[in-house]
């Protein structure tokens, strides 16, 4: 026998600001006029000495076109002196984050009100919208004001047949034409690589602009393609027409690495060695020029 679905509408722990803002991808904390639903199928239990509500079962809360759910959802509220107001989400177990059109999920998160983020736990936790994925060991952060993700551990961001991973990875988005969150640029720190169909890049800092197809590398830069690699201290990597640059330096410094190229002319002829290219200082290209 399936129990009763339990609902709370949270309309006086919702402090009314502003005009109601129609928000694009998450926005549970931005303000408006519109109430917080509760639904649990196991219970809510209601907690007045310690300001919070805990409901149970396939809990959900939903704001507007945002809806977190979980197996357990924790919601802690103040009293402002105008009324009561929601101030933190607390989600444990097959966590959901869900707007029209971008999902998070996560084995446990916290969503703060306050400073509109909410934190994802999971491995990995996982951030999908139209144009882009990412994944992270650790933590997944979302920041509303800035539009901004950032993923911590073995963080991977994926943007068709491109990926970037790197220890910690921040994607910055835009409001896209159809109303979803598109990513601008991405950077990331930490044992980077960079892939796509083409070749590997490898290297310790990188960053990404998605609009202009454009990626740069910093130190102890590798790039692999086909059995040839280069080696040298900044690559220039345009994804859209497949040329790659590798310098010593990043440009303007004074002194860089040497650029180093090793090439294999036909690996299906085994008695062929291996060429070698070394420049005193400058630049090394893969790819070709169109």
């Amino acid at each position: 026998m399936n129990r009763p679905l339990v609902v709370l509408v949270l309309s006086t722990l919702l402090g009314t600001t502003a005009a109601p803002v129609l928000a694009q991808g998450f926005g549970l904390a931005k303000g408006s006029e519109q109430q917080i639903q509760v639904y649990a199928d196991d219970g809510i239990e209601w907690h007045s000495e310690a300001t919070r509500v805990v409901a149970r079962g396939n809990a959900k809360a939903i704001r507007g076109n945002v809806t977190v759910t979980a197996d357990t959802l924790i919601a802690y509220y103040r009293n402002t002196g105008g009324g009561d107001e929601i101030w933190r989400l607390d989600a444990e177990g097959n966590v959901t984050i869900a707007s029209l059109k971008e999902t998070a999920t996560g084995t446990k998160a916290t969503y703060d009100l306050d400073k509109a983020i909410f934190v994802l736990r999971g491995k990995p936790a996982h951030l999908v919208t139209p144009s882009d994925e990412f994944f992270a060991d650790d933590t997944l952060e979302y920041w509303e004001k800035s539009r901004m993700a950032v993923a911590r551990g073995n963080a991977v961001a994926i943007q068709k047949d491109k990926k970037i991973k790197s220890d910690v990875l921040t994607a910055h988005f835009k409001d896209g034409a159809k109303g979803a969150l598109e990513m601008q640029r991405a950077d990331a720190y930490g044992n980077v690589v960079l892939t796509t169909p083409r070749e590997q890049v490898t290297g310790e800092r990188g960053d990404y602009n998605a609009e202009t197809g454009i990626a740069t590398v910093v130190g102890s830069v590798k790039i692999m393609q086909q059995g040839n690699e280069l080696a040298g201290g900044y690559a220039h990597v345009n994804l859209n027409t497949g040329v790659s640059k590798l310098f010593g330096s990043v440009p303007g410094a004074k002194e860089g690495e040497r650029v180093k190229g090793t090439f294999t002319p036909d690996k299906r002829d085994p008695e062929k060695s291996r060429a070698v290219f070394q420049a005193p200082g400058a630049t090394a290209a893969g790819g070709q020029e169109r």
